[in-house]
C-alpha cells in the first residue's frame, strides 16, 4: 500500500512538472512489448515455413504459441486487476493534484 501511495505521489510529481509518462503500467508494456515480438515471430515462422522443413518451423511456432498464450494469460489478468493503466487507483479513477 505504501508502495501504491510512493508510486502514485511521483506520477502525480511528474504530470505536474510537465513529465508526460506512459498510460500503462511498466508490467502491462512488458507484455505487450514481448507478445509483439512473438507474434511478429510467428509470422516470420509461417513465411520460413514455405521454403523449408515445415515440420522444424511448426515445432518451433508451437512453443511460441505457449508463450503467446502465457502472456495473453498475465494481460488479462493485469486487466482483471486493474494494473493495465498508469496511475489507476484500484477504484478505477485517476489521482488528481488533490488526491
Amino acid at each position: 500500500m505504501a508502495t501504491e501511495q510512493k508510486e502514485g505521489t511521483q506520477q502525480q510529481r511528474g504530470m505536474m512538472e510537465g513529465d508526460v509518462g506512459s498510460p500503462i503500467t511498466n508490467d502491462a508494456y512488458n507484455v505487450v512489448a514481448c507478445l509483439h515480438e512473438k507474434l511478429q515471430g510467428l509470422e516470420a515462422m509461417r513465411k520460413f515455413s514455405k521454403d523449408a522443413d515445415e515440420d522444424v518451423w511448426k515445432q518451433i511456432s508451437q512453443l511460441d504459441m505457449q508463450a503467446v498464450d502465457v502472456l495473453l494469460g498475465r494481460l488479462e489478468k493485469l486487466v482483471r486487476d486493474g494494473k493495465l493503466r498508469a496511475g489507476v487507483s484500484p477504484q478505477g479513477q485517476r489521482p488528481t493534484a488533490r488526491s
